[in-house]
């Protein structure tokens, strides 16, 4: 095994007291992190194998992104000035259907890569597609190959009202899904976990995709395996004609109070976007435990509005953050939704103190390891733990004068600052470098031919066109 030695960096631990090091640093044995402290009680270099002087950059935990659907990395680009029910009728689902486990493959491949260069190591993968083995396989294995480590939600589906041409009834998905689970999770020394997407939102169920029983036999199975539960809610246009508005009015009840209807929510479901959510769907998020998770450049780009995320976080509710695919806002830049996410806050509440960088950094660390269930594993620089982690350079232009690092990071730098990148110890990309994929354009001009393909096949070539508004 070999020894990795991190000095004069700036190290945020984000451990249970939030030590920082200015000038500090990490020791790496193996898989684990062996020690962390300051500058005066750093090593010697004898006896490691490799030591990196980080010139005064930041050390973090490798970020963790929350939410993410990978094969959107295909479709970058198209999606500008589309309401969300446009955007998932008219464009989402013509490309959906089109998808083959080479279209995942390399998808998989070039989601990784952006994720790795810009500081990501763990992802949870959300799935919006039907998926059979060939595609899970796909999608699992061309990221465990670069060393990125993935959290994969396949979604539970079944033959309804609304999917009548689902290969499967709720008994045969429920067991097809269990096959995938004893075949995948933990597989590759953990670095791949699964997870769950039922889909209970109210457009999902008035369009009949889901149904009570599956939402309460999902929920079931996920607590007999210790599963985590992804599931979008309260999102979209905020009209009487259309999205989250009009089912409110036609059923009385919000996506969160559903749930608690049904006896379901508990610690096991993560609630992603809730931009809608009222008072008392957070105060019954706080009772419950679950998660919720905060996309900001998605909402923003749809025009979705500002999720109440800081009055979450006062009311108790666990937050984490995630990108989205990049198909909607085009970026799985971890340190632009940090940025974003303190931003949006403050335009939200006209106050400068209601969402600290420090907060959305733990959003993005240590409280997503913990609505994961891996934080014992990851989300913080600790003896003991995965060497999980990402080294910023600060010496830039676009950075400037350095006075605060972190504050200089998340509001001046980028994800692309990423210097060095390790995943359970090894260093997986460094400084344009993937250690384990020899010519990324390659991988990215496959992926552009893919994409062309699927347009073509889906009538939306006419997204390529430029549209200048006037």
């Amino acid at each position: 095994m070999s020894r990795t030695l991190i000095k004069n960096a700036h190290v945020v631990t984000v451990d249970q007291t939030r030590q920082v090091f200015p000038g500090g640093f990490v020791s790496i044995d193996g898989s684990r992190i062996a020690g962390v402290g300051p500058a005066a009680q750093t090593p010697t270099a004898e006896g490691f194998d490799e030591v990196i002087d980080a010139h005064g950059g930041v050390v973090l935990p490798g970020l963790i992104n929350m939410h993410q659907h990978h094969w959107y990395t295909l479709f970058k680009g198209l999606a500008d000035g589309m309401i969300l029910e446009d955007w998932v009728f008219g464009f989402l689902l013509p490309l959906a259907h089109r998808l083959d486990a080479r279209a995942m493959r390399v998808s998989g491949a070039i989601s990784a890569m952006e994720m790795l260069a810009t500081g990501t190591t763990c992802s949870l993968n959300h799935s919006v597609t039907t998926t059979d083995s060939a595609s899970v396989a796909a999608t699992l294995e061309s990221q465990a190959d670069l060393g990125i480590r993935q959290v994969f939600a396949k979604e539970l589906r079944c033959r309804t009202a609304g999917n009548p041409h689902h290969p499967l009834n709720l008994d045969e998905s429920l067991a097809a899904f269990e096959e995938e689970l004893d075949r995948w999770h933990g597989a590759r020394d953990g670095l791949i976990q699964m997870a769950m997407v039922i889909e209970s939102a109210a457009h999902w169920t008035a369009a009949g995709m889901t149904t009570e029983e599956l939402v309460m036999r999902g929920h079931a199975l996920a607590q007999k395996r210790d599963l985590r539960i992804s599931d979008h809610i309260s999102g979209g246009s905020y009209t009487h004609e259309r999205g989250m508005l009009s089912f409110l009015r036609a059923t009385g009840r919000t996506d969160v109070r559903h749930l608690m209807q049904l006896g379901v929510l508990d610690p096991h479901w993560i609630l992603i976007h809730g931009i809608h959510c009222t008072e008392l769907d957070i105060e019954q998020m706080a009772l419950t435990g679950c998660g919720f998770v905060y996309t900001p450049t998605s909402e923003s780009i749809r025009g979705g509005g500002c999720g109440p995320f800081a009055v979450a976080d006062r009311a108790g509710v666990a937050i984490a953050l995630g990108t989205d695919g990049p198909m909607v806002d085009y970026s799985v830049d971890m340190v632009e939704q940090m940025k974003a996410c303190t931003l949006m806050q403050h335009v939200r509440h006209l106050d400068p103190t209601r969402m600290s960088g420090e907060t959305t950094l733990e959003m993005a660390t240590i409280n997503a390891a913990k609505m994961l269930g891996l934080d014992h594993e990851i989300g913080s620089l600790e003896v003991g733990k995965r060497a999980d982690l990402a080294l910023y350079r600060l010496d830039k232009p676009h950075v400037g004068v350095v006075h605060r690092p972190l504050s200089s990071l998340l509001y001046a730098g980028k994800g692309t600052d990423a210097s060095v990148v390790l995943v359970d110890g090894r260093i997986v990309y460094r400084d344009g470098v993937f250690a384990n994929e020899g010519d990324p354009r390659a991988v990215v001009a496959e992926g552009t031919a893919i994409a062309r393909s699927i347009l073509a096949t889906a009538g939306l070539e006419g997204r390529l066109v430029p549209d200048w508004r006037s």
